[in-house]
């Protein structure tokens, strides 16, 4: 009985170490976009499934636009 039990506890964590590798986490791609005075730039990445992470504006005015999602198969 002590030897079932005693395998049932290996094989569960077994099964949950597997579980809880990082081998499931999401890869993700990176783009950047710019330099734009016009947010009309971003409609097309934003239909593509990306998601705007970071912006920056120069003096001048341009926009710069860091874009994410995750990695397409």
């Amino acid at each position: 009985m002590k030897k079932h039990i005693a395998l049932g506890l290996v094989a569960s964590t077994l099964f949950l170490a597997g579980c809880c590798t990082s081998g499931h986490a999401p890869k993700w791609q990176y783009k950047t976009v710019g330099p734009s005075t016009s947010d009309e730039i971003l409609n097309t990445p934003v239909a593509e499934g990306w998601s705007v992470v970071s912006f920056s504006v120069t003096p001048s005015g341009d926009k710069y636009f860091l874009l994410k999602r995750k990695q397409v198969q």
